[in-house]
């Protein structure tokens, strides 16, 4: 469908139909049909509209002129699933004004197609947000089966699928976990490694019951030192061992004290160490910090560094008795190098005041 845009200075003029508001712009031309436009009126130039809320989301042109660095006269070109998105809001103008059917009804015919366009997906957004029942979140939702991994892969579709996530009853999403398992056992891997995707896994393991989410979790705990390691992996592995069932988390703690020389040295997989000691119960928590003072030098490397010296504090406050000793033993033994950083100088000054005089100076800058 051809849609033409004309730039003009107005304000977005909201249709409100249904149980929401959705905002059309009158310079959008479908098929010889024409929005209505408000009588011309002389504003002073505005700048590049911002993203905002749904109900007043950034105009879909540029404000009057042509855009930045593009000459005079010379149409922007648009990337094809922008130009989807904007065909789809289209669509939806027309069919809710000329066949007087409800908005909801329209957006769901074409919540594929909007999920993966910027202003397509804060509608979808706002309609599960604003939906009066479950009926037309599912119905959203029901509208994306089929296609759960190219969404959840999408710069703007992961966010229609976190809020569907977010916004329907578990079991009403258990057709999202049987489409990543139909890919094989790594498909929650690869999904956990990527840019967007990662986030999706994580709404996944924060509001599915525990049963739902085993194959997910189970992957994570094969593949949980490299995912670790990965600069999006790392939020998943620590999801599982927050929401995990108490037996998955031993056994991902356990996994993860087996590699604490390496884990150690990387900065993401730091954050997933912090997590684990505050994981599963008290005896687990303290079998996993006797397994970082056990890795000779890993408490000392990870205090040099940013994250890393976050878990040693959380070690020191957790740690009691031989275990606090030995942890001050090896901090000290290090205390010249921990003071020419600034993230080793923290935990110097943390551990000052129970370092009965073996502390060499100050550990001020």
């Amino acid at each position: 469908m051809a849609v033409a845009m004309q730039a003009s200075s107005w304000s977005p003029q909201p249709v409100i139909s249904g149980a929401f508001v959705l905002p059309f712009a009158p310079y959008m031309q479908v098929q010889g049909l024409v929005a209505p436009c408000p009588q011309a009126v002389a504003l002073p130039a505005q700048g590049p509209f911002k993203p905002g809320l749904v109900a007043q989301p950034r105009c879909l042109s540029h404000p009057a002129g042509p855009p930045p660095q593009v000459a005079q006269g010379t149409p922007r070109a648009r990337a094809p699933a922008e130009a989807a998105g904007v065909e789809a809001l289209a669509r939806i103008a027309q069919e809710s004004s000329s066949e007087g059917q409800r908005q909801d009804a329209v957006i769901v015919r074409h919540a594929l197609r909007l999920s993966h366009d910027r202003e397509g997906s804060h509608v979808l957004q706002g309609a599960l947000d604003a939906a009066q029942s479950d009926e037309v979140r599912i119905a959203i939702a029901e509208a994306l089966r089929g296609h759960i991994w190219e969404v959840a892969r999408c710069s703007h579709g992961n966010h229609v699928l976190q809020r569907i996530v977010i916004s329907i009853k578990p079991s009403d999403c258990q057709f999202i976990i049987d489409e990543i398992t139909a890919r094989g056992g790594e498909a929650p891997g690869k999904l956990a490694r990527h840019r967007f995707a990662y986030r999706v896994v994580q709404r996944l393991l924060e509001q599915l019951h525990q049963w739902q989410v085993v194959p997910l979790v189970e992957q994570v705990i094969a593949d949980c030192v490299a995912l670790s390691m990965h600069r999006f992996g790392t939020y998943v592995v620590q999801h599982a061992l927050v929401y995990g069932s108490e037996e998955q988390q031993v056994r991902l703690m356990d996994k993860l004290a087996r590699d604490i020389p390496q884990l150690s040295r990387n900065n993401d997989a730091c954050m997933v160490l912090d997590q684990a000691l505050a994981a599963g119960g008290e005896r687990h928590q303290a079998a996993f910090a006797q397994a970082l003072l056990d890795c000779d030098g890993a408490l000392a490397d990870m205090a040099h560094t940013r994250r890393g010296h976050v878990a040693v504090l959380s070690l020191l406050q957790l740690a009691g008795g031989d275990l606090l000793d030995r942890a001050h033993l090896q901090l000290v033994a290090r205390q010249r190098s921990l003071r020419s950083t600034r993230f080793g100088r923290v935990v110097l000054n943390a551990i000052a005041p129970q370092s009965g005089g073996h502390l060499v100076g100050g550990c001020g800058r």
